[in-house]
């Protein structure tokens, strides 16, 4: 086994081409860094450097065919000490949490369960991912987060999914919009309306499918990321949106959709981590914030 010091040093001098230079640059004496060397050579059965006259103390040195092909192997060996280093000192404290929200997940809600949990002082530590369902998802199977609020697939089942609602998609409607007072709504009726367009709804293939069977070729007046967005344009009267039913609150009507049946179900993946409290083997996490999480999800 190569000592990293060692690795370090020939690193250092086929980087400067000095020996004196790469003493400097790693901070030891040009003696000892010539004795590594020269057991670094003798482990690999093979000479590195091509000293030039006067040994090369003093001098340029240069690789010889054998230490440029080391110089691949050494500089990833380097890397994924350096990558294995940073992930050691990444390691999750146990009163962190780390979860990944859906970014479908209205800011009002996460905003109330920030407050409740700081209200707590349970000295659970948060780090909060905000992203799409398929980010989230990527990141949970790579261990960058521990849990994830999202949208639940059947292939999430190695996730150990908690189930925690089933949310209709609504349309949403001006507080004066002739059909705000409806109990539903029929796709043809809102052909003559401007469409604000979640361009991140999950649900957008089959919401546009909908539409287009029913001869209705919406008019955008928006195309957004931003939920917050589609919100204000219903509000001002622009236009009309299709949302999750857990955005409903506002002055905004939120009207089911005639024969529109998709549903979205929120709940929780886990990744099963034992320092986050594994509840009975399952993989369900237990925790300070996922508590508020679920009793928000329970009281309906």
């Amino acid at each position: 086994m190569i000592d990293q010091y060692l690795l370090r040093y020939f690193l250092s001098v086929a980087e400067t081409g000095s020996f004196s230079r790469a003493a400097k640059r790693v901070s030891v004496t040009q003696p000892t860094l010539s004795t590594g060397i020269a057991r670094l050579e003798r482990e690999l059965g093979a000479q590195l450097f091509d000293r030039g006259r006067g040994g090369g103390q003093a001098r340029g040195v240069s690789l010889t065919p054998a230490g440029s092909r080391f110089l691949v192997r050494a500089r990833r060996i380097a890397a994924e000490y350096e990558h294995a280093l940073v992930e050691l000192s990444e390691v999750a404290d146990p009163t962190l949490l780390r979860i990944g929200i859906l970014n479908t997940i209205p800011n009002r809600i996460v905003e109330d369960w920030l407050i409740r949990h700081r209200a707590l002082a349970s000295g659970e530590a948060l780090e909060i991912l905000d992203g799409g369902e398929r980010d989230i998802a990527e990141r949970l199977e790579r261990g960058r987060i521990d849990v994830a609020l999202t949208v639940l697939r059947p292939h999430h089942a190695r996730f150990h999914p908690e189930p925690l609602a089933r949310e209709r998609y609504m349309m949403v409607l001006p507080t004066d919009h002739r059909l705000a007072g409806e109990s539903e709504v029929e796709a043809e009726h809102l052909a003559r309306d401007r469409m604000a367009l979640r361009r991140h709804c999950e649900a957008l293939p089959q919401i546009n499918r909908f539409f287009v069977e029913r001869g209705v070729r919406p008019r955008f007046v928006l195309k957004t990321t931003s939920d917050e967005r589609v919100l204000s344009i219903v509000r001002s009267g622009a236009g009309v949106g299709m949302m999750p039913e857990c955005f409903a609150g506002g002055p905004e009507h939120f009207v089911p959709v005639r024969d529109f049946e998709l549903v979205r179900e929120i709940g929780l993946l886990h990744a099963g981590d034992a320092h986050l409290g594994d509840v009975n083997g399952s993989g369900a996490v237990s925790s300070p914030f996922l508590q508020l999480v679920r009793e928000h999800y329970a009281r309906g």
